[in-house]
C-alpha cells in the first residue's frame, strides 16, 4: 500500500545565510515563515524548497524534454523530501498590466507551453489533417536522404493578414528576400507590381530556395531551412522539383510531412506559444487579446453636416479638393451616386458603410473635382481602391503597435475616436492562428487557459501521452516499469543491468550522494526516491557501471535503495 506523505521534511538546509536547518512543514495546508529581515525566510521557501522541487521535477523529465528548459543547480541542503511540483509567487506589487495572467505570474503558462511543444498534436493550416512536427536536423537528414542530385524548392506558406490588402502582405514577403510566389499552384513573379484579384486567390507559398541535394551543401541547406521556417511561422513545405523517381518521391513525402500540402513544422519550442512573444502573439492585438475598433458616433460626431461641412472628427478626414484624399471621396461620390452637400444622416446606408468600411475588392475611376486648382491629367481616369476611413484608421493603430513605441499625442487621438473590443483576429487567443492549430485531446492552448483549475486538473491527469510524447509526457511510474523491463530492479536488488548505468549519472550520483549527506541517515521517502531512481535509470541507455566509493558501500546494504 501506497503510503500518503504527510509533510516536506528540509535536513541540514545551507543555502545563503541558513546554518543547517532542519525543518518539517505540514501539506496541504497554509503554511507561514515568519523572522526578522535577513533572518532566511526566502532562503528556505524560494532557494531551497522550491529550487529543489523545480530540480526535481526537471530530473524526471525525458532527455527529450529537458532540451527546452534550462538546467536548475541543486540548493545547499542534505536532502528534501515529500516535495511535489511546486510553483512560487513572489511577493511584489501587482501592476495594471495587461499581459500578466494568474498563468503568467505562476508559471503555469510557461508550463502550459512546454507541454504543447513537446506532446501538441499540430495540424495542417489549410486542410486540417495531422502534420508532423520535426527538428531542422531531421528535415536535413531527410532532405539529404534523397538521391544525390536531386533538385528541390523549400517553400513557406504565406496568410493573409486580418485588415491588410494582398499588396501590404506581398510586401512583407519582398521584405524578407522572396521573389516567386505560388499562387493557387500558378508561380507569380513578385519582384515588381503585379495585380492580382484578392477575391480570388486562396493559398500562397513562397519560394524562399533551391538546392540540389548533396552533402556538400549541408551547411547551404540547413540556413535555407532556417530561413524557410521564419518565412513561414513555423512551417515548410520541401518540393521535389527533379531527380527523383515517383516511388523516391513518395517516400520521402510520406516519412516527412502531411499528406495533402506536404507541409512540416519545424523547430516548435515552447516560445512558440508565447504570446508575450513578438514572434508568436497576434499581429493584430500584440499579444492583448483587445483590439480598438473606430466607432461611427465617435468618429462623426455631429451627423447633422455633410462632408464637405466636415461631419468628420478633423484629424480623421477633411475634404480638400486639392488633395489625394478629396479626390478619391469626389471619386466615391460619383461611382455611387450621392452628394458630398448631403447631411451625413440623410446618406443611405449602404453609402455610409463604403465611406467607413471600404470597398472591399471593388475599384473606382478617379476623377478630379472640378474645383480643384490643381489638374493631375496623369491620374486621370485611373483605377483605384478605396479602404474607407474607418479602416485606414484601424491600419494606423495597427502600425502603431506593431512599432511598439508610446506617444501620448498618438493614445489621446486614438481615443477620441475608437473604443476597445475583443480582438477580431484571434478572437482574445492573443497568439497567432498557427499556434491554435497544436492540440492536445482536441483543446487548443487557448482552450486549456480558459478552463477553471479543477477543470485543467482533471484534464491534465486524463491525458495519455502518445508518439513523440509518449516519452515526454512518462509518469515517475511508468519509468519504474520500463526500467525492471530492461532488467534494472531499482528497490535494490542488484542485477547486473540496475548497476549499469550511463556515465554522465555516474557523475550525477556521486555528486547527489556524499557520505556526508548518507550518513546523516535515512534519506527520505523510499518511493519517492525510487522513481527519481528509476526517471535517472530510464533517461540514457546503461552504457557504464556505477563505482561508489569505499565509504559509500556501507550505506548501500541488502534491501535499501541505489540512491542516484
Amino acid at each position: 500500500m501506497q503510503r500518503t506523505i504527510q509533510s516536506i521534511t528540509v535536513r541540514g538546509a545551507r543555502q545563503h545565510n541558513l546554518k543547517s536547518v532542519d525543518v518539517e512543514i505540514p501539506r496541504n495546508k497554509l503554511t507561514v515563515i515568519t523572522g526578522l529581515s535577513g533572518s532566511g525566510k526566502s532562503s528556505l521557501a524560494f532557494d531551497t524548497i522550491y529550487a529543489e522541487g523545480q530540480r526535481r521535477y526537471m530530473e524526471s523529465l525525458s532527455s527529450y524534454a529537458k532540451r527546452f528548459v534550462a538546467q536548475v543547480a541543486k540548493p545547499d541542503v542534505d536532502f528534501i523530501y515529500g516535495l511535489s511540483p511546486v510553483i512560487s509567487i513572489e511577493q511584489k506589487t501587482i501592476g495594471n498590466n495587461p499581459r500578466s495572467t494568474v498563468g503568467t505570474m505562476t508559471d503555469i503558462a510557461s508550463y502550459l507551453n512546454l507541454l504543447y511543444a513537446t506532446i501538441g498534436v499540430p495540424h495542417c493550416p489549410r486542410s486540417g489533417e495531422v502534420t508532423p512536427g520535426r527538428t531542422s536536423s531531421q528535415i536535413l537528414e531527410a532532405i539529404l536522404a534523397l538521391p544525390e542530385g536531386t533538385q528541390i524548392e523549400l517553400r513557406a506558406p504565406v496568410f493573409q493578414q486580418y485588415g491588410e490588402e494582398l499588396d501590404f502582405v506581398l510586401t512583407e514577403v519582398r521584405k524578407k528576400g522572396c521573389r516567386i510566389l505560388i499562387i493557387d499552384g500558378r508561380p507569380v513573379d513578385i519582384s515588381a507590381e503585379v495585380e492580382l484579384d484578392e477575391s480570388k486567390v486562396k493559398d500562397m507559398d513562397a519560394v524562399v530556395d533551391r538546392f540540389v541535394v548533396g552533402r556538400k551543401h549541408e551547411k547551404a541547406i540547413k540556413a535555407g531551412i532556417a530561413a524557410t521556417l521564419l518565412v513561414g511561422d513555423g512551417l515548410l513545405q520541401v518540393h521535389i522539383v527533379k531527380g527523383a523517381g515517383k516511388a523516391e518521391a513518395d517516400r520521402f513525402y510520406r516519412g516527412l510531412c502531411s499528406k495533402t500540402h506536404h507541409f512540416v513544422y519545424g523547430d516548435i519550442q515552447p516560445e512558440y506559444f508565447m504570446f508575450n512573444n513578438p514572434e508568436s502573439a497576434c499581429r493584430t492585438c500584440g499579444g492583448l487579446g483587445v483590439h480598438k475598433l473606430t466607432h461611427p458616433e465617435l468618429l462623426v460626431p455631429d451627423p447633422r453636416r455633410s462632408i464637405i461641412g466636415g461631419c468628420f472628427v478633423r484629424e480623421a478626414f477633411k475634404y480638400n479638393p486639392d488633395t489625394w484624399d478629396g479626390r478619391v471621396m469626389y471619386s466615391l461620390s460619383k461611382a455611387l451616386g450621392f452628394s458630398l452637400d448631403t447631411p451625413w444622416e440623410k446618406l443611405g446606408e449602404t453609402v455610409r458603410h463604403a465611406i467607413l468600411e471600404g470597398l472591399d475588392h471593388r475599384k473606382i475611376a478617379l476623377i478630379t473635382p472640378p474645383e480643384a486648382k490643381t489638374e493631375r491629367k496623369e491620374a486621370e481616369g485611373k483605377p483605384i481602391g478605396f479602404g474607407g476611413i474607418a479602416r485606414r484608421i484601424e491600419r494606423q493603430y495597427r502600425r502603431y503597435r506593431q512599432r511598439g513605441e508610446a506617444s501620448s499625442g498618438m493614445e489621446a487621438w486614438l481615443d477620441k475616436v475608437m473604443v476597445e473590443h475583443t480582438c477580431p483576429d484571434c478572437k482574445s487567443a492573443r497568439v497567432r492562428a498557427t499556434r491554435l492549430l497544436f492540440t492536445i485531446e482536441g483543446k487548443s492552448i487557448h482552450d486549456i487557459g480558459q478552463l477553471h483549475f479543477d477543470e485543467l486538473h482533471a484534464f491534465l491527469g486524463a491525458v495519455k501521452p502518445a508518439g513523440r510524447g509518449a516519452d515526454a509526457g512518462r509518469t515517475p511510474q511508468g519509468a519504474r516499469a520500463e526500467a525492471r523491463s530492461r532488467g534494472a530492479d531499482v528497490r535494490g536488488q542488484h542485477t547486473p543491468a540496475a548497476r549499469r548505468v550511463s556515465s554522465p549519472l555516474c557523475a550525477a550520483a556521486r555528486a547527489d550522494d556524499r557520505a556526508r549527506r548518507l550518513a546523516a541517515g535515512p534519506l527520505g521517502d523510499v518511493e519517492e526516491i525510487e522513481a527519481i531512481a528509476a526517471a535517472r535509470l530510464c533517461c540514457v541507455p546503461p552504457v557504464a557501471t556505477v563505482a561508489l566509493a569505499p565509504e559509500d558501500r556501507r550505506h548501500v546494504g541488502p534491501g535499501r535503495i541505489l540512491r542516484l
